[in-house]
């Protein structure tokens, strides 16, 4: 090897170590943590959690080269707020669909029960009870009864939507 060639060799193996040390710190201190404290707040930092409660809730984010752009932090909170909240919303809608899916079953089997009372009461040859005015006691019901309790039933389907 050249002599001569040795120190440039040296100061570009200089400047080569320094670059990889200075992209390598610039990379680590690019890291950014998500820390959800106990009352909820969600906080970012660079630096990782310093007590064990926070570790637990803390998610590392991608590691994140810098931009040069100062509002960075500010844009990447935003842009997990309008996550969380688009997240949010898809978790209403989707609870909202199975309550709606839940009061559809709710009402047919309703409609299902109504409709059930409705052959008993006009069956004639089908003697039906009620509770009598003493506690235990048993009362026939007479015709007149019955129709009485089909309309009125009849009318509580209606208002309930059965078809």
């Amino acid at each position: 090897m050249n002599t001569r060639s040795f120190p440039l060799y040296g100061l570009l193996m200089a400047a080569l170590a320094a670059t990889i040390l200075a992209l390598s710190a610039s990379a680590s201190a690019a890291t950014l943590y998500k820390i959800t404290g106990p009352d909820g707040k969600v906080t970012y930092s660079d630096k990782p959690p310093t007590t064990a409660k926070e570790a637990e809730k803390t998610e590392k984010m991608q590691d994140v080269l810098p931009t040069g752009d100062p509002d960075a932090a500010k844009k990447m909170v935003q842009q997990e707020a309008e996550f969380q909240k688009r997240s949010d919303e898809r978790q209403a809608s989707e609870k909202k669909a199975v309550d709606e899916k839940k009061e559809k079953a709710d009402l047919l089997r309703r409609c299902q029960d109504a409709r059930t009372n409705l052959r008993q009461l006009r069956d004639t040859g089908m003697v039906l009870y009620r509770s009598g005015e003493k506690e235990g006691e048993r009362e026939a019901m007479t015709m007149d009864a019955r129709l009485k309790e089909a309309t009125r039933v009849e009318e509580e389907m209606k208002k309930a939507g059965c078809e």
